[in-house]
């Protein structure tokens, strides 16, 4: 275990409760259900932590070293520890610095727990991206609300609402109970009088309270000493001078106990009895300083004193094996060569298991005249700058050191590239790294020789792996490796390579995006999102816009395997935006995604750039990716000559565009049949089976049909737009599609006789199914009904059903919400359109966000409760044309009342004049 965590930090402080703040309990007890995560932010002495002891729940009391989402993760672990049941697979990730992966193992225990609150006290001071997402990893379980007591909101906001310090300062009522508790001698005017001034904060009053007892008027004690150090003249009077120079003392380490009365060089530390004076938390047998009462105490002491104190604490972190610790206490006493030293000695050790965020913190700590005069450190932090995923910095910084003379930079040089997927760009630093380090070159090679589509010389080198089946045309077997890795309990960061390349995988995340990949091509597409979404989390999670970048690209690919061609170009482009300024290969998949939804332009700089990397495998493989897509969509594409060794993809080249044959290669690859990226057409897949016999129907169109009824009905064959003869024809296929029929119940609908049924009938299959044989069955139709097979494309059948579905799953549709059945007068179908309007309006007013509600606005701009709810938002403008226009239209006045808020809500919004003599 890289960091041992302190007892004390898992228990709640047993601070004086003198006040049970009964109105704050009833907002926590409310604000839970609707918030899982409350963030309590305010300044120091707000009670945040009072509160919540008094509220009660698993405590953590967080550091700067939790900053680095491995020490938090650790931290978490010990406070969950003796509730777990199986806490190896969470210690194997931390151990390999996996900090998401060990996230979303203990996701899955606590979500096995009791419902329980966990505290995160002091949260300030491990305010990071990478904690923030840890902690809303966590955050997903249902049986879990999470506080965060922070001195500020930032960066915790996003996680839940704020509770500020206007909520959390005393009331007067409560000021009351406190001076009754503390100086029941005060008269209640007094009170008020110091409740005013500091504005209801409760550290604020209680000093101010234990001044006024010792006659001190409350304006004096509170603006006599306005720094953090004038605390002490609170604090201090009173006390016996020996306490005051122990506390001054104790206060360097910022926490302590009986143990350390040696460090200190004091016969006893026991402040017990002066916690309420000196402000102290009790944490089991420890005491905690406030850290503005350590700040100020600290300054009572002389430099030399405190810097000796310091490295004490230093050499005592060292020998509890405790390093990150004792290098900022070396930091903070001015001992930056030391703590250079450490760096040097233990610091690689540290990136190993994954603390490159300490390192980095530790690294800009330092003067950069220490760092320069020191080459290997800026080798340490090119190397944890690689790490981080922020490669551009990482090369400066390797370049940097290879001039100072550092040799291993060669090496990290060409580890960059093969993180970035540019071959081309690694071969020259892997030449020079072979002459010094050959054993360590050659396995960075045969990776090289991989991304550079070499398969043989890569396989002849030693290399296996999942990546090597996909890139030698068994994409089946390299999913069935992947997928039974990932499935092992020793799967903790993913797939063990043959040669690695020492780098933890948060960089890459290369199992979770390897895997969205194979699931696209060879498994479900799906499965494919799924994974394109986790990997998506884990890279913004780790503040790296290259993870993000490919998490889109292959959200795009499993998107675009699915036929949902406008989101998979929105993912792409996404790609594309987070991929600018980093590595062009980055682009190469996006700018293929963008390609395959229409645009040449994006195809031709695809080539360019997959071809400047030296990466031929991937231009075949986006080529490919590109001619399909279009092929599905009814276009055409020129598909060039592809020079790669990959039998799979020149099997897909050659059978291209599937016009003829084709059977052999869909029996070889029977995923080619599902919706997976390189699918054919599903009516060719679907005719060929019919043809092999392997589809039980008695005829096959060889067409596909979509069918649109959200905002009017219309038909497209085979892309193209079929037009009714007859109106009657039109309603009977938007009956269809409510459910099935019998002949009569059609008939009565319609007022029809049998014989005009007959033609309506007639008319409907021969537009679905043109050239069907006389008499043959039909294949979209069945007496009375539509057959639901894959050729056939309902917009409507999102719903599955009119019962079936949540209101919330209504409201998640892939196609752009209408009305439906617009422009067909029928009584049936206006009922169903106004039954499935309301179930889908249910279920984005269920969603509440302000999107949300002005859609749901739009639905039905009469609704005034929804009305007067988003005038409270910052689409209240918005709203009120909204539902204004739509009172004018019916001749109809706004409600005074609503005017009143409107006008109130532009008179707040309206600018101030400037006032006279000052600039505009």
């Amino acid at each position: 275990m890289p960091y041992r965590v302190p007892k004390s930090r898992l228990l709640p402080p047993r601070t004086a409760r003198e006040v049970r703040r009964e109105r704050l309990l009833h907002t926590l007890r409310q604000g839970f259900p609707k918030s899982p995560v409350l963030v309590l932010a305010a300044g120091a002495g707000y009670g945040k932590s009072t509160l919540m002891a008094s509220y009660g729940g698993l405590w953590l009391s967080l550091g700067e070293e939790a900053k680095d989402p491995v020490v938090l993760g650790w931290h978490l672990l010990e406070a969950y520890r003796p509730q777990l049941e199986n806490p190896g697979e969470i210690e194997q990730a931390l151990e390999r610095g996996a900090w998401t992966l060990a996230g979303e193992a203990l996701l899955e225990e606590v979500s096995a727990l009791e419902p329980h609150t966990l505290v995160l006290d002091e949260a300030q001071r491990a305010a990071s991206r990478e904690a923030v997402a840890f902690v809303r990893t966590l955050a997903q379980s249902p049986n879990l609300s999470v506080a965060i007591l922070s001195r500020r909101a930032a960066p915790w906001e996003v996680l839940g609402r704020v509770i500020g310090e206007a909520e959390l300062a005393f009331d007067p009522n409560e000021a009351l109970l406190l001076a009754r508790a503390l100086t029941p001698e005060l008269p209640a005017f007094e009170v008020e009088r110091a409740h005013s001034l500091v504005r209801g904060w409760p550290l604020g009053l209680r000093l101010l309270l234990r001044a006024m007892r010792r006659g001190i008027q409350p304006e004096e004690a509170f603006y006599a000493h306005p720094d953090a150090a004038g605390l002490l003249a609170y604090l201090l009077p009173g006390l016996p001078e020996e306490v005051q120079k122990r506390a001054a003392r104790a206060s360097v380490l910022g926490e302590f106990g009986p143990e350390e009365a040696e460090l200190l060089g004091i016969p006893d530390v026991d402040l017990e009895f002066y916690a309420e004076d000196l402000l102290l938390e009790r944490v089991g047998s420890r005491l905690r300083f406030h850290p503005l009462v350590r700040r100020a105490l600290m300054g009572t002491l002389e430099p030399a004193e405190t810097r000796s104190l310091l490295s004490k604490a230093a050499d005592a972190a060292m020998a509890r094996g405790e390093g990150v610790r004792a290098a900022g206490y070396l930091l903070e006493a001015g001992r930056l060569g030391h703590a250079a030293d450490l760096l040097l000695q233990q610091g690689e050790s540290w990136l190993a298991s994954g603390l490159m965020h300490t390192v980095l913190g530790l690294l800009d700590r330092m003067p950069d005249a220490l760092v320069r005069a020191r080459p290997e450190l800026i080798y340490l932090r090119a190397e944890a700058l690689r790490h981080a995923g922020r490669y551009a910095q990482a090369e400066a910084a390797y370049q940097e050191a290879r001039a100072a003379g550092v040799e291993r930079a060669w090496l990290g040089l060409s580890r960059l590239y093969l993180d970035t997927v540019e071959p081309a760009k690694a071969w020259p630093y892997l030449d020079a790294a072979q002459a010094q380090f050959p054993e360590a070159a050659r396995a960075l090679r045969a990776e090289n020789l991989l991304n550079a589509g070499r398969v043989e010389e890569a396989v002849a080198l030693g290399l296996t792996g999942p990546r090597v089946l996909l890139r030698s045309g068994q994409p089946v077997q390299a999913l069935e490796l992947l997928r039974e890795t990932l499935s092992s309990p020793r799967s903790g960061v993913g797939i063990t390579p043959v040669f690695p390349a020492d780098r933890p995988p948060k960089n890459h995340r290369e199992d979770t995006l390897l895997l969205s990949l194979l699931e696209a091509v060879a498994g479900n597409a799906q499965a494919a999102m799924a994974a394109a979404l986790r990997g998506r989390k884990q890279g913004e999670a780790m503040g790296s816009p290259f993870v993000v970048a490919l998490a889109e690209a292959r959200l795009g690919h499993a998107l675009l395997a699915q036929n949902r061609w406008e989101e998979a170009r929105a993912a792409y482009e996404r790609a594309l935006s987070l991929a600018e300024g980093g590595p062009g290969r980055l682009k190469v998949e996006a700018l293929g995604g963008v390609a395959a939804t229409g645009e040449d332009a994006a195809y031709t700089e695809m080539v360019q750039l997959a071809r400047e990397s030296g990466d031929a495998w991937v231009e075949a493989f986006i080529t490919l990716t590109v001619a399909y897509a279009r092929l599905r969509q009814g276009k055409t594409f020129a598909l060039p000559a592809l020079a790669v060794q990959d039998p799979f993809l020149l099997e897909l080249a050659a059978v291209y565009p599937w016009d003829q044959g084709g059977a052999a290669t869909l029996k070889r690859y029977p995923f080619l049949g599902e919706a997976t990226l390189f699918a054919p057409p599903i009516e060719r897949v679907r005719r060929l089976l019919w043809e092999m016999g392997q589809l039980e129907v008695a005829y096959h169109p060889g067409v596909r049909v979509e069918i649109r009824a959200l905002g009017g009905l219309s038909v497209a064959v085979n892309g193209q737009a079929v037009r009714f003869r007859r109106e009657k024809t039109q309603l009977l296929l938007a009956l269809l599609l409510l459910r099935d029929w019998s002949k009569e119940e059609l008939m009565e609908a319609l007022e029809v006789s049998d014989g005009e049924f007959r033609v309506l009938w007639s008319e409907l299959l021969h537009l679905l199914e043109p050239g069907r044989p006389p008499r043959a069955r039909g294949y979209f139709c069945k007496p009375y009904g539509l057959v639901r097979v894959p050729e056939l494309k309902v917009d409507l059948w999102e719903f599955d059903g009119l019962g079936s579905r949540t209101a919330e799953g209504l409201a998640t549709l892939h196609c752009a919400f209408a009305p439906p059945f617009a422009g067909l007068e029928h009584p049936l179908l206006e009922a169903a359109g106004t039954e499935i309007t309301a179930r889908y309006r249910e279920g984005i007013l269920r969603r509440g966000d302000e999107e949300a509600l002005l859609e749901a606005l739009r639905l039905d701009p009469l609704d005034e409760p929804l009305v007067e709810r988003l005038l409270r938002t910052a689409r209240a403008e918005v709203a009120w044309a909204i539902h204004t226009q739509a009172l004018r239209e019916l001749g109809l006045e706004p409600n005074a009342l609503l005017l009143a808020q409107a006008e109130a809500r532009r008179t707040k919004l309206k600018p101030n004049p400037p006032a006279a003599g000052t600039a505009g």
